[in-house]
Formats: structure tokens, sequence, C-alpha cells
């Protein structure tokens, strides 16, 4: 066992408040990014979880939320492409939802084909859900947003721009930050609009691509197949990307949520550094021993570096434990969370370096005091 784990090991309490502030740290940039990631996600949880490889918008869209009306018959044009297996349409229109309280609440309603295998189907719906909407006059809402719109026992009767509807089942995972979605088939849609030339048109065209068909190029083909001005090709991964950079950059929500991530980040890492290099001065005393009998500052400098390299990667793992806690209460309590692969090992590596960072920096101080001077 080195020297390192040895003092460590002795003088543990010493190490500990370093420990937890390294752990603290990537925690809270862990937790900032998850909710970050998890909020923008639910913008875009329509494209996620439709099985469409190519949606068609208006060509003014730059986010899913923001959808305006296209022909529905270009559902029939793309199949003039041969690469293109199926085709269907999706509508969203703005309702007015009244539940058991009556209270008004505003809610988007999302007009899908009642089949599990359907492009518009969310794979939160295929199992059992789809198929209960080909019954009229019936609707799924998501369970986190039960309470918001007076939903309880199932089914229910509920009412929805002066129409009474039922609401048969409560998805899981298809709750937006924008919006309350409100499922349910395109014949029960038809049913509550208003304007009836609405029932020509829709919010977005699907289409799914033939195996080892490249979505990408199909798109750039598109846009000279599509009549001038009438719609746009995206791919789903251009399409659920674009609508969360909008959301980042250019509403306020985003940016004062990534503001609020770094400024926090920063802050961990500032009380991080602090932490680590008082507890490396408060051993100064202790090294003036090893360099009064010859012990050269160069070793008793790497042994202050791999104590901070463990303490640096004890707070990694503590670290990863709590946001897995952080992570499944998230997930009871039913609140968007989200965290990459990436994000993960990028808090690891930082709460690592800067352990690191902060013992190289108190190595200033082992250099320049004299042993006589530590030993007063």
């Amino acid at each position: 066992m080195s020297l390192a784990l040895i003092i460590l090991r002795h003088d543990w309490r010493r190490f500990l408040p370093a420990l937890l502030s390294v752990s603290f740290a990537g925690v809270l940039m862990l937790v900032q990014l998850g909710l970050l990631a998890g909020m923008f996600g639910t913008v875009t949880v329509l494209a996620d979880t439709m099985a469409a490889d190519l949606w068609l918008t208006a060509p003014a869209v730059r986010s899913i939320d923001q959808a305006a009306d296209i022909p529905s018959n270009l559902a029939a044009l793309l199949y003039s492409h041969p690469a293109v297996v199926s085709s269907e349409t999706l509508s969203l229109r703005d309702a007015s939802w009244r539940g058991s309280s009556g209270t008004p609440v505003p809610v988007t309603l999302v007009g899908i084909s009642p089949d599990p295998l359907a492009l518009s189907c969310p794979q939160a719906l295929r199992a059992s859900l789809c198929a209960a909407l080909a019954e009229p006059d019936s609707v799924v809402v998501d369970a986190s947003e039960a309470d918001k719109l007076d939903v309880g026992t199932m089914p229910t009767t509920v009412e929805i721009n002066g129409h009474r509807l039922h609401v048969v089942g409560l998805s899981t995972g298809l709750r937006s930050i924008g919006t309350t979605y409100v499922f349910l088939s395109r014949q029960s849609l038809r049913g509550l609009l208003v304007d009836e030339t609405a029932a020509d048109t829709s919010s977005f065209v699907l289409a799914s691509l033939r195996p080892g068909s490249l979505a990408t190029t199909v798109v750039t083909e598109l846009a000279a197949l599509l009549p001038a001005g009438s719609a746009k090709a995206w791919t789903r991964d251009e399409l659920s990307g674009q609508s969360q950079r909008w959301w980042l950059e250019e509403s306020g929500v985003g940016a004062g949520f990534l503001f609020s991530t770094v400024l926090g980040l920063l802050i961990a890492v500032v009380i991080t550094s602090q932490t680590l290099r008082s507890v490396v001065l408060g051993q100064l005393r202790e090294y003036a021993a090893f360099r009064a009998i010859g012990v050269p500052p160069s070793k008793l400098g790497a042994v202050i570096v791999e104590q901070s390299a463990w303490i640096g990667a004890a707070g990694g793992l503590l670290m990863l434990a709590v946001v897995a806690a952080v992570s499944m209460l998230a997930a009871h309590f039913q609140v968007p969370f989200a965290l990459q692969a990436g994000g993960v090992v990028a808090a690891f590596a930082i709460g690592l370096l800067t352990a690191i960072g902060s013992g190289l920096l108190a190595l200033r101080e082992l250099y320049r005091l004299q042993p006589a001077e530590l030993l007063r």
C-alpha cells in the first residue's frame, strides 16, 4: 500500500470534507444537466417516440411544438419516392379541457391512427392504448398530467371544446414542458374541429423508409419533389435536434437554465478547489518531518498528487451513486430527467482534474517553505 493511501486511511476524517466537496460538485453539475436535458427532451417527445423516419412540416417551423398546417395530400405525394414505404398524417390542435372541477385547461390534441403499428402511435401507447383509441370519443393523457387535468379513476368523462369524451387510459413518458398532450384518433379529432377546412390539412406528414435507405439523402431528394413553399422535410434526428436547439438558443427558458447550470458548476469547482487546497496545506507540518530527514520535495509532491487523485476518484464514485438515486427519484415522481454517458464521464473527469489541480496548487507552498519554518 502506498504512503498516500496509508495517510488517507489513517486520517480519513481530515479528507472527508474534500471528498464530499468533489462529490457535491459533480452531483450539482449532473443534476442540472439532467434536468436541462430532460426538459428539452419533453419538447421533442413526439418525434423521439414515434416510428417515422421522415417528417414534413411547414417551411417556417423551427420547433416541433410550433406546428403549422400543411396539405394532407402530401402524404400521397411521398409515395412517388421509391424509398418511402408508408406515410400518414399527424394533426395537432389547440383545445380547452374541462375535468371534474370544471376549470378550463389549455391542451393540445394529437390526432393519431389507432393502430399499434402506425407511424403516429408513440412507443408508450403501442401495448394497448393505441387500440383503445379506436373507440369513438376516447382519449389518453399522460399520468404526470392527471392531477392537472382533474383525471381520477378510469374511465372518466371530460369535456373538450364543449364535447364529452372518455379518458380510457394513462400513458407514461409523454409529458411535454410546452403543452399538455391529449391523444385521440383522427376520427375523434375531426368531430371536435370547428373549422371544417381543417380536415384537409395536417400539422405533419410522417413517412417510413425502406431498410438500407439513407434518410438524409431522401430528405435532399424530397426538397426537389415537393411543391415550392409547401413543406420542409426533416429526418427525425434533425427535427428533434433543431427543436431542442431552438429552445436552448431562442427561448428564455433554455438560456436561463443553461446559465444557472454553468454558474452552479463554477461555484462548485471553486468550493472544491479551495477545500482540497486547505486540506493539503493542513498537512504541511507533517510533511516537514519527512523533509527534515532528507525526503526530497518531489517525492512528497507525488504523494500529495496521488492523495488528490484518490480523493477525486472516490468523490466521483460517490457522485455516481448519488446521481443514480436522484435519477430513480425523478422517475418515481415523473420529473423529466435525462443523462448521457458523455455528461457523466465529463463530470467525473472534471472532479478528478479539479482535485489533482488543487493538489498541484498546494505544492507551491510545500516547495516554498523550509522545514525549520514548518516545524515552529
